[in-house]
């Protein structure tokens, strides 16, 4: 009986790990893909994760005032047109409360503490003619309730959210042979400043592929040309052009580590950061050198 219950428990872990398979595969396809390569043609591939601070020069065209990527995206999901994820596995979506939730910031200090209010202490505003107001008093008569604010913060706005993470794969394509960036997700940071922890965190992640269809169909998705006004560039072109500058922060490892924690120094993280560039740029330039 224990071994036909085993049997039955493995061929159940085979069924899943086979379905498993055929999703992540999709045939050979990749379905994060906007342009997929058969994997039978992928010679050599690698995961790259590239940090966009929006308010380098470089990249301000994506961040003009009132055309922020930030907010479109924002606009998105609060119009129901796109979905959040959690992270930029994008398997685990969030919903528009969650969001919402980690797009607001709680108003900070300014308050009482609860051992103060339990102590008797309470904001006396009133004005006692000789401009001794706005002082914390103790009540010694009795204790007043804590005062409570219809409003405890504020949402963030677009221009707040100055930082987004790319997760793509550089691809060699042996059939075409030529190398391919395939942007897989795009994930909106929240900086350090804007949390009351002092960390950053992840505000939400979205599939490239229907970003592409979004920015698309929506004309005031733009790269702003301040060369020529008249020739602003949608989102979806500037993205396919690479009109942006992301440094590498982190490449496919087994640890799955950003170069910060590899190196420990942030110039050593720096200088590799840019070794990698170099080296993805001469692996297709000798490839095919005898």
């Amino acid at each position: 009986m224990k071994k036909i219950k085993a049997l039955s428990v493995l061929a159940a872990l085979l069924v899943a790990n086979a379905v498993s398979a055929q999703e992540k595969s999709d045939n050979g396809i990749n379905p994060l893909s906007l342009r997929p390569i058969h994997e039978s043609n992928v010679m050599y591939k690698l995961t790259l994760w590239r940090r966009l601070d929006l308010n380098e020069k470089q990249n301000q065209p994506l961040f003009a005032r009132g055309s922020e990527i930030t907010k479109h995206l924002i606009d998105g999901v609060k119009a129901g047109v796109l979905e959040p994820y959690d992270s930029d596995s994008v398997s685990t979506k969030i919903t528009l409360e969650e969001f919402n939730k980690r797009l607001a910031k709680k108003f900070e200090g300014g308050g009482l503490s609860q051992e103060e209010i339990d102590a008797g202490f309470t904001n006396d505003t009133e004005d006692d003619g000789w401009g001794g107001g706005g002082e914390t008093t103790a009540n010694t008569t009795e204790t007043k309730p804590a005062a409570t604010t219809a409003v405890d913060g504020y949402e963030m706005f677009a221009s707040d959210l100055y930082i987004i993470e790319i997760k793509e794969d550089w691809i060699f394509d042996k059939q075409r042979s030529r190398q391919y960036f395939d942007i897989q997700s795009i994930t909106i940071k929240i900086p350090a400043e804007a949390t009351s922890e002092g960390l950053e965190k992840t505000l939400a992640s979205f599939k490239y592929k229907e970003l592409e269809s979004y920015f698309r169909l929506n004309p005031n998705c733009i790269w702003y040309n301040a060369a020529n006004t008249a020739k602003h560039i949608n989102l979806a072109d500037a993205f396919e052009l690479r009109l942006f500058n992301g440094r590498i922060v982190k490449k496919s490892n087994a640890l799955n580590k950003y170069l910060d924690q590899v190196y420990k120094n942030p110039k050593q993280a720096l200088q590799k950061s840019q070794e990698l560039e170099y080296e993805l740029m001469e692996f297709e330039n000798n490839l095919w050198e005898y």
